[in-house]
């Protein structure tokens, strides 16, 4: 793509050289220090330049007809969204499907854009383990044996691998 003094100047170029566009397309790969056979444009794209200015007398491009990008302006929706249904739900979680059904998006679009634009990853969290009234005793016992071996050796903490992977909470509830 050229820019629009780029455009300009061979606009000029060719006004200057009794409108001939290969002399003015050779002269600024000249002035551009641009390879030989290596332009921006051809001589019939430098003609339709130049007839698109005389017809509307600007250098910009037309305005294509595409679909256009939304994702940057449905982002914020999803995230106000996303915080409604977290707020709903009594563990704190919200789901993508949830969230495109709401708003009548495809699923795929509202992870495409939580990952790409929000920078927010799915995470799945999983009951391992609930505390039960029954399991004081192995507890307790547990933490003994834990207090006995750091009164033994006050560096063995250190030879735990310690991870916030699980999530435990005292009714057996997900926690965020």
């Amino acid at each position: 793509m050229l820019s629009a003094p780029d455009k300009a100047l061979l606009e000029k170029l060719f006004y200057m050289n009794e409108e001939s566009a290969t002399i003015a397309l050779r002269k600024f790969r000249v002035q551009k220090n641009v390879k030989s056979g290596k332009g921006p444009l051809t001589p019939a794209g430098l003609l339709k330049l130049v007839k698109r200015f005389e017809e509307t007398g600007k250098l910009e491009d037309r305005a294509r007809a595409r679909r256009p990008c939304l994702k940057e302006a449905r982002a914020p929706c999803i995230a106000v969204e996303m915080e409604a249904i977290a707020s709903e739900a009594a563990s704190g979680t919200s789901s993508a499907r949830e969230d495109a059904r709401r708003l009548g998006l495809p699923p795929s679009s509202v992870r495409n854009i939580l990952r790409r634009i929000l920078q927010l990853y799915p995470y799945k969290l999983q009951s391992c383990h609930e505390l039960l009234p029954a399991d004081t005793a192995q507890r307790e016992a547990f933490a003994m044996w834990a207090f006995s071996k750091m009164e033994q050796d006050p560096t063995c903490v250190f030879n735990i691998l310690w991870t916030d992977e699980a999530h435990f909470s005292l009714h057996g509830d997900e926690q965020p």
